[in-house]
């Protein structure tokens, strides 16, 4: 088990009354006595006319802390364990908070304070460079021999479920047969032990959402391919690391001027058609690189706006479109320019209503700039819309969901 930090604190006033004084109480063991479930153990010396003694333990968080259990007892020490109702983490502090109570409950002492911070655990978990969209996830195992798996959900997947197996019988497992359903003829748990990492692992996940909750998680597991009704078995429990992605917020102040200069009809098949906009862009500063979208207006509700539209068409073009370095990305342009809709791979419905979007984009695939938007009737027949065949260069980023790792278990 790693070293422990431990700090602390006391008051040296007294509190009196006709009830007797009790004096602020002296913590003699503040630590972590156990990994799985993690367990912390405070113990303290006995006060003079006290009964009882309150105590409250807390997540040390900012920008204030998180109570995660109250309570009261006669003895000299209490342990705390972790639970599903008061969970406590690895290389997490926790601020212990002590006082004595006098025998008729009319005076309760100045508290005492201990500080403790909890082990790495066997899989230690951590994140970095954390943005709106993106999040370097590092995963280091004590047994670098160990399966293990590791994965990033959003919150509330996992608080469906009423405790960690359920969620891994449930959530986990069905991942991996949902994944094999296409391939009977491999065991679920083979995609299991194919999805599974040995040693030190990071991984750069880039589908997250502006200001969501998100839970990274591992544990470890061993696998009997020749035991069907019992081929996984979970040999370290999971391993939780919560964090929440920040708000976007513009780190550019460029803008951009709009104007639609020409629509053509252009025949994709017989009686196949879709529009091609001619969009000029003028920018504020000529060296912002920018990115044009273009979205119907349907698509754009109040829980999907255009911002979380532009989030999706960035993800997607480096999904499939191939960007793998936004700083030479031939999608983005710069400088004042007449853009053709066709030669960004984007197939417009004719006779439709569409939001044009143009938006600075950073050399890490980053917004950098308020979105820009132009409102747009395109021309043509919009019953052609029904027509135009799914091999048309239309780009449908709303659909595009679907992660590339095991990791992202969206």
């Amino acid at each position: 088990m790693c070293c422990l930090r431990c700090l602390f604190l006391a008051s040296c006033d007294d509190s009196s009354d006709e009830g007797g004084t009790v004096t602020t109480p002296k913590i003699i063991q503040s630590e972590e006595i156990l990994d799985n479930p993690i367990t912390l153990a405070f113990s303290w010396e006995a006060v003079e006319n006290a009964v009882e003694y309150t105590y409250q333990l807390e997540a040390v968080k900012e920008p204030e802390n998180e109570v995660i259990v109250t309570g009261k007892t006669k003895s000299l020490n209490v342990e705390i364990a972790s639970t599903k109702e008061a969970e406590l983490f690895y290389s997490s502090e926790y601020l212990f908070t002590l006082k004595a109570v006098s025998s008729d409950a009319s005076v309760v002492s100045e508290p005492a304070e201990a500080r403790v911070t909890t082990s790495s655990g066997p899989i230690a978990l951590s994140i970095e460079n954390l943005t709106y969209r993106s999040a370097l996830m590092k995963a280091v195992p004590e047994d670098k021999d160990m399966y293990y798996q590791l994965a990033q959900i959003p919150v509330e997947t996992y608080t469906a479920y009423d405790s960690d197996m359920e969620f891994i019988e449930g959530y986990d497992f069905g991942y991996y047969k949902k994944l094999g359903s296409s391939m009977p003829w491999i065991p679920w748990y083979g995609f299991m032990q194919e999805g599974s990492d040995k040693g030190d692992t990071e991984y750069e996940t880039r589908m997250l959402k502006p200001n969501q909750n998100y839970l990274m998680y591992a544990y470890g597991v061993e696998f009997d391919m020749q035991n069907d009704d019992d081929p996984v078995k979970i040999v370290i429990p999971m391993i939780k690391y919560f964090f929440t992605t920040p708000e976007w917020k513009a780190t550019s102040n460029g803008t951009f001027t709009l104007s639609v200069e020409n629509q053509e009809l252009v025949e994709v098949a017989e009686g196949d058609s879709i529009v091609n906009i001619k969009l000029k862009v003028t920018p504020s500063n000529a060296s912002e690189r920018y990115y044009i979208a273009f979205v119907e207006n349907s698509t754009l509700k109040d829980d999907y706006t255009m911002y979380d539209f532009a989030f999706d068409a960035i993800y997607s073009e480096e999904i499939y479109g191939g960007v793998e370095d936004w700083g030479t990305a031939e999608i983005l342009s710069s400088g004042e320019k007449v853009l053709a809709s066709m030669d960004y791979g984007w197939g417009i419905y004719p006779g439709t209503d569409y939001k044009i979007l143009v938006f600075g984009v950073d050399s890490k695939g980053l917004v950098t700039t308020e979105i820009a938007s132009i409102d747009c009737a395109t021309i043509g027949d919009a019953a052609t819309k029904n027509t135009v065949r799914t091999s048309a260069v239309k780009k449908n980023f709303k659909a595009t969901k679907a992660p590339v790792s095991v990791i992202d278990r969206m």
